[in-house]
């Protein structure tokens, strides 16, 4: 059976801060704004980010899409960068951090839509999400040795996402990929053509709305523990998980859809 069509997202939306929040009921998007820095994250923008990742967490959506308007995210802003002294550097890169938790903690799956470039805490944004589709022209990469700095925070991800030699390469040359290299290491979940991107996207978004959002959201929990535990206590984890999906109407819903199915 065909899946419903995706409601249309602009019923509630607004702009703060070069960040705007599109509610519905079931999707929720967040679309950088800051076009003509290359939405490059300054504090103001960033702490905007992290507020509407909090106020779509509250509508209780089942799929966030995290954007850029023209192009993802160009990185942190090194015009406010350069005039930092330790103490702001710490307040700035923690601010970044805690957007980024936020999306890691969002309870429902969080899709990124590449075009463009995901440089730097562009990046960082990236892999905090849960899945990805990237344009075929889109670029990739951690530029931080280039400006004297290391790659911090969520950059900590690259090496359970890509493997630590390839974490390695990205963090210490600072050097670009493409998008066609981020597929094969793992960056990215899928590539596109540029023309089709948004395309790709809502038909990921369609595929998650058709699951069970409990076992989703548990899903999602159990991934971000794996992240911190010991293999034996990532298993124990996972019994847990699957005792609680019990506690819901959810499988028993599913399952008697699964023979419906078949039964067709």
């Amino acid at each position: 059976m065909a899946a419903e069509p995706i409601r249309p997202i602009r019923v509630r939306s607004r702009t703060v801060s070069n960040v705007r929040l599109d509610l519905d009921g079931d999707v929720a998007r967040i679309t950088l704004t800051r076009r003509s820095k290359a939405n490059a994250l300054d504090s103001a923008t960033t702490a905007a980010l992290r507020a509407a990742v909090r106020e779509s967490a509250a509508a209780s959506p089942r799929v966030l899409v995290i954007s850029g308007d023209g192009v993802f995210c160009g990185g942190a802003d090194i015009r406010e960068m350069e005039d930092l002294d330790a103490v702001a550097a710490e307040r700035f890169i923690r601010g970044l951090h805690r957007a980024f938790l936020a999306i890691r903690e969002h309870p429902a799956p969080v899709v990124a839509e590449v075009r463009g470039a995901a440089l730097g805490a562009g990046l960082e944004l990236l892999v905090s999400c849960d899945l990805s589709v990237a344009a075929d022209d889109a670029i990739f990469g951690m530029p931080e040795p280039h400006v004297g700095l290391p790659s911090v925070i969520e950059a900590a991800l690259l090496p359970h996402v890509v493997g630590l030699v390839r974490a390695r390469e990205l963090l210490f040359l600072g050097d670009p990929i493409a998008a066609a290299e981020a597929v094969r290491i793992g960056l990215v979940g899928e590539v596109v053509p540029a023309a089709d991107l948004e395309t790709a996207v809502n038909a990921k978004v369609e595929r998650l709305l058709r699951l069970s959002p409990e076992a989703l959201a548990l899903q999602k929990r159990l991934i971000g523990r794996w992240l911190n535990l010991p293999l034996d206590q990532a298993v124990e984890a996972g019994v847990s998980a699957f005792r609680a999906a019990y506690g819901t109407d959810g499988p028993k819903r599913e399952m008697e859809k699964f023979w419906r199915k078949r039964r067709a």
